[in-house]
């Protein structure tokens, strides 16, 4: 539960790098790519993205990442059928309802990583 007054930490960026990467560009979320790494870090060990090989010819614009089929499978979950006010960076997300629902499952799914994780005795590293 939230209390009145803060704001519920979700994972906006986490989640428009797995919209992107569905979607045939990774970064169109973003307004910036220096953190891009961080955010995918969790993401990678939930397996729903992958790094692209590099030299890897594509037909899409995704530079560094690509949805995995579990990420597909995700996206299908939570995002299809999006509606006009789904546009713009991933932190303007907060407030639409379909975007933060999306990045609550997607939060529980990688806090349930983190705790794993955790327990295997593996700290920022990538499986």
């Amino acid at each position: 539960m939230i209390e009145e007054g803060t704001v519920e930490d979700l994972p906006l960026h986490e989640l428009g790098l797995l919209r992107g990467a569905v979607e045939g560009c990774d970064t169109r979320y973003f307004g910036s790519l220096l953190a891009l790494d961080r955010h995918a870090c969790l993401m990678l060990r939930a397996g729903l993205i992958a790094l692209i090989p590099a030299g890897m010819q594509r037909d899409d614009e995704c530079q560094f990442y690509e949805a995995t089929a579990a990420g597909r499978e995700f996206y299908a979950a939570h995002l299809s059928g999006l509606d006009e006010r789904a546009k713009g960076r991933a932190s303007s997300w907060r407030d639409h309802p379909q975007l933060a629902a999306a990045a609550r499952a997607l939060g529980r799914m990688l806090d349930a990583v983190e705790r794993r994780a955790d327990s295997a005795g593996i700290h920022n590293a990538i499986n």
